[in-house]
């Protein structure tokens, strides 16, 4: 993997889509989510129990079959920042983000001098392959993913703040806690819910970023591709199964006698 192509992608205006991996920590769960067709996997520090050894062994293990990994840390720190990029991933997802301030810190947490403070050592943030110190810190800084997710009206309203600080990817919403904050929890078909997403997809596209979304149903992403998002991240392991199972059984209440 030379380049990251999800990076690669977006820049050429091109939608990208990936699951939300939870608690399905082996080889085998990400190499079926893999093989779905996805270009990303969103492995998610923040809600659930991840241990570093395991995050490298799944993060290596996508590098190596060719889907990017992407960490969502739990919060806006060096250490998590850092530490999460070290195990190899070629991007983070930073949440709770409502000021420019704290947009700057995750850029220059995530590249390395002169265009941040990332400190360079270890392995596995190369993927195990040879680099001159030169060549790490030119290809990280070129393909290193930054995404900040927007979960407050503050940061909506912010966006367009955002969407200027050289080194950004991608602005997210995070929906769940942004229709908690705006008071219409879960209320995802709220007019002024879907508005204020198009008001960030609009400030991500002025400025030549992406603007994300998530969402457990793929068929919503009809609407929230025609209003400007482009990096779609589609669901989750633990409700794929959950959806799968019920299906199935609704499956065998209908086809077999009580």
């Amino acid at each position: 993997m030379n380049t990251n192509p999800v990076k690669a992608k977006l820049k050429a205006g091109e939608w990208v889509s990936g699951p939300i991996i939870e608690e399905i920590f082996s080889v085998g769960g990400v190499r079926m989510l893999a093989n779905a067709g996805h270009d990303f996997l969103w492995f998610d520090t923040e809600h659930n129990m991840y241990n570093w050894e395991t995050l490298l062994t799944v993060v290596q293990f996508s590098r190596a079959i060719g889907i990017t990994p992407l960490v969502r840390v739990t919060d806006l720190s060096y250490a998590n920042i850092a530490r999460a990029l070290d195990t190899g991933a070629l991007g983070v997802i930073v949440p709770r983000v409502d000021t420019r301030e704290q947009v700057e810190a995750a850029v220059s947490y995530a590249k390395y001098p002169p265009v941040g403070r990332r400190g360079a050592g270890g392995m596995a943030r190369n993927a195990y392959l040879p680099k001159s110190a030169g060549e790490a810190v030119e290809w990280g800084n070129a393909e290193t993913m930054v995404v900040v997710q927007i979960e407050s009206p503050e940061g909506a309203e912010r966006a367009e703040e955002f969407a200027q600080v050289p080194g950004v990817d991608v602005l997210c919403i995070g929906p769940q806690d942004l229709s908690i904050n705006m008071g219409i929890p879960g209320k995802f078909d709220d007019p002024g819910f879907i508005d204020t997403i198009a008001g960030v997809a609009k400030a991500a596209e002025k400025h030549g970023l992406a603007c994300g979304m998530v969402n457990r149903d793929a068929s919503t992403f009809k609407l929230w591709h025609s209003i400007g998002c482009r990096f779609l991240v589609c669901n989750s392991d633990l409700s794929l199964i959950a959806q799968q199972a019920t299906r199935d059984r609704a499956t065998l209440n209908e086809a077999l006698p009580k």
